[in-house]
């Protein structure tokens, strides 16, 4: 009685492949590896895993300033709460009014003039050296005797990072 030859070991593949399909596995087209992945494999995880990380912590320790257009106006802790403010935005002539009563921060874009940009009664706004008067919306509210209006303030977005508030001039 002769013995059954054992099982052929796994080895490379005369044909140079590296898997193969076995018979019982054809159906469920499970490919079987005959060789180790190496330490490149090995290697080349780490150093993405360790890019993941690096990209993380960049995301998380970032300042969190807006990128152009947001201009940056002042620090949020120079603004008074509770009051209208006016900071000049740019050398281009315009002035930014921030709105901080009510709880809410809001801002406006007026053009420059000889006095600031005041709190009216009724929460609208004044310049009143020069008579101009705008409602709570920034819309132009001359006095009923005054056909001159003032040019209407645009409200613009704001954003805070780092405790400073940034404004977007740009047009809608």
């Amino acid at each position: 009685m002769s013995t059954p030859d054992p099982p052929p070991r796994p080895a490379r593949d005369p044909g140079g492949r590296v898997a193969y399909l076995p018979p019982r596995a054809a159906r469920a087209r499970k490919l079987i590896l005959r060789s180790q992945l190496g330490r490149g494999w090995i290697v080349a995880s780490a150093l993405f895993g360790l890019v993941i990380l690096a990209a993380g912590v960049l995301y998380l320790t970032r300042d969190g300033h807006p990128g152009p257009p947001w201009v940056r106006v002042a620090p949020l802790a120079a603004l008074p709460a509770g009051a209208v403010t006016q900071a000049q935005l740019a050398p281009d002539g315009q002035v930014v009014v921030v709105d901080r009563r009510g709880g809410d921060v809001r801002a406006f874009l007026a053009p420059a003039g000889p006095c600031p940009v005041q709190a009216a009664p009724g929460g609208g706004f004044a310049r009143p050296c020069a008579g101009d008067r705008w409602d709570a919306a920034g819309a132009p509210a001359p006095d009923p005797g005054d056909p001159r209006a003032p040019p209407p303030l645009r409200r613009v977005p704001v954003a805070f990072a780092a405790g400073d508030l940034y404004v977007n001039p740009a047009p809608d």
